[in-house]
């Protein structure tokens, strides 16, 4: 709606998901160089954490958008709430595994078995697939356990694959409590929030992608304001961006100050409380 007025050719807080708008901050880059160590080393599994709101998913798509092209295919798996055999059959079949027949579709075994199957011929074809799932702190120990069967794999078969575990905090001590998967880590990476020097690159960097030259929309104590109210979270940072540039616009502005900031994180709390 605000996009023209204020010069844009795509909304520049909206649809955060293009790798092409990818602000490489110091928490975010580092993150996305231990995966790709993870991934283009074969370590096996990882784990990557961060509070909600922080980037992990975005960049994981970022991630999957600079890997050379044989790092694949990819498997993502978002809320896994299924039991551990229906967490493997899922990701089986994203990987393009045979279907099991309906009377063994429950046997951990054959699905594992079809699995292997699966991964050594997309290694016979120079394929190395990247299995992730999000919001991993949901699963059980159970599902942790067959995680570790699957991860053992690779020792039996040429079935090589890389696992990324992505969650909030919370699921670093619940792997830690299952002692072999937890040694079978390669990589633990956690996503911090953004600084206000960061804020303020990002602002441009998101303004650059929607096609905004020149001087920036938000001034000094826009970006101050929005980096202590959003205390540094990307997803916060894109919801006031988002709501003061529609505020702006419908009252005829020409640059966003701490008042439209201001008013944006009034709105949502109010709307929050209701």
């Amino acid at each position: 709606m605000y996009e023209r007025y204020w010069k844009l050719d795509r909304a520049a807080f909206r649809g955060t998901h293009d790798s092409n708008g990818y602000y490489p901050s110091r928490t975010h880059q580092g993150a996305l160089v231990k995966l790709r160590y993870l991934i283009e080393h074969r370590l096996g599994a990882g784990l990557f954490l961060g509070d909600h709101g922080l980037g992990k998913t975005y960049l994981t798509h970022v991630l999957e958008a600079e890997l050379p092209e044989h790092f694949g295919p990819v498997a993502r798996l978002v809320f896994p709430q299924m039991t551990p055999v229906e967490l493997l059959a899922y990701l089986a079949a994203k990987l393009g595994a045979e279907s099991p027949r309906f009377e063994e579709s429950l046997r951990t075994d054959r699905v594992l078995q079809l699995l292997e199957t699966r991964l050594a011929q997309l290694a016979s074809e120079g394929r190395h697939p990247i299995l992730m799932i999000d919001e991993a702190q949901v699963l059980t120990p159970q599902h942790f356990q067959i995680l570790h069967l699957l991860l053992n794999l690779p020792a039996e078969a040429n079935a090589h694959f890389s696992l990324l575990l992505i969650g909030d905090p919370d699921l670093l001590p619940k792997v830690q409590r299952v002692g072999a998967l937890d040694d079978r880590i390669g990589v633990r990476t956690t996503l911090r929030n953004l600084t206000l020097e960061e804020t303020e690159g990002y602002l441009a960097a998101r303004l650059e992608y929607a096609g905004r030259g020149g001087e920036s929309i938000f001034t000094e104590d826009a970006i101050r304001t929005l980096w202590e109210i959003s205390q540094g979270v990307p997803r916060r940072i894109n919801q006031l961006c988002d709501l003061s540039l529609l505020v702006g616009y419908a009252d005829s502005l020409t640059s966003i100050s701490h008042l439209e900031i201001e008013a944006a994180a009034e709105e949502f709390a109010t709307v929050s409380v209701e």
